[in-house]
């Protein structure tokens, strides 16, 4: 679709994160920061400590994805092998997999001597984030010509100096930009480190809620928030500038069908099971009660036993997630579809608007949650009570994924394909629906998906703003790890289960082909 202005495409995007996170953010730099907290703040030991974990954290975390995402992208982007489309549907699961059911996994998976400890923190970031390598760099390796590797093989060069004079370096900015994006991600981590943090494992997102829930310090949390902002819109920036030529310059290749060497086999099967080990851990943990196998965590759960301390009602928290996530999506994903158009047209204009939809990526949903709920509490824009706010707010947080689903799709349709349409005689709009929806089924799937699954999963902005009667699943999960006993244990397990079982299915059936 090529009309003759595309920028107002952009404008429900631009609506959208203007209410969700420009104004937001605005008003809680401008409300409630006091001039004395921007220097005082730093001075605070716990912020000291919030700001230092943070940091090494996200360095280990980033170091051990690019030590597991590197070696395993060269293989699946090069090779063809057997349960090749099964290892990449794995790898997509659980990069949208909610945070505090992964969290939880890990609580079943590691001995208690390594439950709440920066092993465990770095191990899960890493299960979450070596999807993100693969996504990115996969596709620059999988261009990389052949002929390249071959002549360098033949010329005697071993696998060591072709890995360092051609791979590498053919792949820099999509490996600085997972890099980035993966230290990003390990950064602002909320859930994974609400089940599995403690004492003096705090990151920054921990420390501004503890501060604006726990110690009612709104001026120092928004400071945190805003300086939190600043950096991650410099890493963003850094990512963006890679990811998104990655996304639209490079032609893919057919496959090796050569059968992989045994030890990149061994590699590969050693990966998997890094990846399924904590699901089945949870699901074996789910049937456990202290060192017994019991059903109490799935009774409880499912309100077939009540158990004095855990008032939960499971059905309506699953309905309510559903709900949310079904809201979320069909906002995000057209959307997303039309400021893709919008970004992918040649005017500035164009462009300079839908690069303001991709804006809640650089910014935690901790943060906006936080200035979600200090915006909307007073007159005129009392919203605070409205269940609507976390939809929309969860519809902001996924528009930037359906962005970047669509855009190779959409800058991948050739002009000569619309030209032969309207030489025919067919108006734009016919020709959206005719020819240009077709093609755009695979992206609009995976928009779909991705939406659908981080809406559900989502925990960082809902905990500032869900309330009792419209509690999701992912805070009932919180909450349940958060109470001693092995009866709440195996509880939020049980729901752990369920949570991560809707999710893979949902990704799974509506995104089928986007990991084929």
């Amino acid at each position: 679709m090529r009309l003759r202005s595309t920028s107002p495409l952009a404008i429900p995007a631009v609506i959208l994160v203007l209410v969700a996170a420009v104004i937001p953010l605005i008003v809680l730099s401008a409300s409630v920061i006091s001039g004395a907290d921007v220097v005082s703040i730093w001075s605070k030991s716990s912020v000291q400590r919030a700001v230092i974990f943070s940091t090494w954290q996200a360095l280990l975390s980033t170091a051990l994805t690019m030590c597991l995402g590197l070696p395993t992208t060269w293989f699946v982007s090069r090779y063809d092998f057997f349960a090749r489309q099964v290892f990449m549907a794995i790898v997509t699961v659980t990069f949208v997999l909610p945070t505090v059911a992964v969290g939880g996994a890990y609580l079943a998976l590691l001995p208690k001597g390594l439950h709440h400890s920066t092993i465990a923190i770095v191990i899960a970031h890493a299960f979450f984030n070596v999807s993100v390598v693969i996504r990115t760099v996969g596709p620059r390796w999988n261009s990389i010509d052949d002929r390249l590797v071959d002549c360098a093989q033949t010329l005697g060069a071993s696998p060591l100096h072709i890995w360092k004079s051609i791979i590498l370096p053919l792949g820099k900015s999509a490996i600085l930009s997972s890099a980035a994006l993966t230290f990003f991600m390990c950064f602002t981590s909320y859930g994974v480190i609400s089940i599995l943090g403690g004492p003096g494992l705090a990151t920054l997102d921990i420390e501004i809620y503890r501060r604006a829930v726990q110690l009612g310090d709104l001026s120092g949390a928004a400071v945190l928030a805003v300086a939190q902002m600043l950096l991650i819109a410099t890493i963003f920036f850094i990512w963006s500038r890679g990811r998104t030529s990655e996304l639209i310059s490079f032609r893919s290749r057919t496959l090796r069908p050569h059968k992989l060497p045994l030890g990149p086999k061994l590699f590969l099967v050693g990966v998997a099971a890094f990846f399924i080990a904590p699901v089945l851990a949870l699901i074996a943990s789910s049937l456990r009660t202290g060192r017994s196998w019991s059903l109490t965590g799935w009774r409880v759960l499912l309100g077939m036993q009540n158990q004095k301390g855990i008032e939960i009602d499971t059905w309506q928290a699953l309905q309510t997630s559903a709900k949310y996530a079904l809201i979320a999506a069909c906002i995000a994903l057209p959307t997303g579809i039309a400021t893709t158009y919008a970004f992918s047209h040649r005017q500035s204009a164009s462009r300079q608007l839908s690069t303001l939809a991709i804006l809640p990526l650089a910014i935690s949903p901790v943060v906006v949650g936080l200035a979600i709920l200090i915006t909307y509490d007073f007159d005129p824009f009392d919203f605070r009570s409205s269940w609507l706010l976390i939809p929309i707010t969860h519809s902001a947080i996924a528009l930037p994924f359906v962005i970047r689903a669509a855009l190779p799709v959409v800058e991948g349709i050739p002009n000569d394909l619309r030209s032969a349409a309207a030489t025919l005689g067919v108006g734009p709009w016919r020709r959206l629906l005719t020819v240009e929806i077709p093609l755009l089924r695979p992206a609009i799937s995976t928009g779909f998906a991705f939406s659908l699954a981080m809406s559900l999963g989502e925990f960082g902005a809902t905990s500032f703003l869900t309330r009792r009667e419209s509690r999701t699943l992912p805070i009932i999960i919180s909450g349940l790890f958060g109470q001693a006993g092995e009866i709440p244990r195996a509880t939020g397990m049980a729901a752990s289960v369920v949570l991560i079982l809707v999710t893979a299915m949902i990704v799974l059936a509506v995104d089928r082909k986007s990991y084929s």
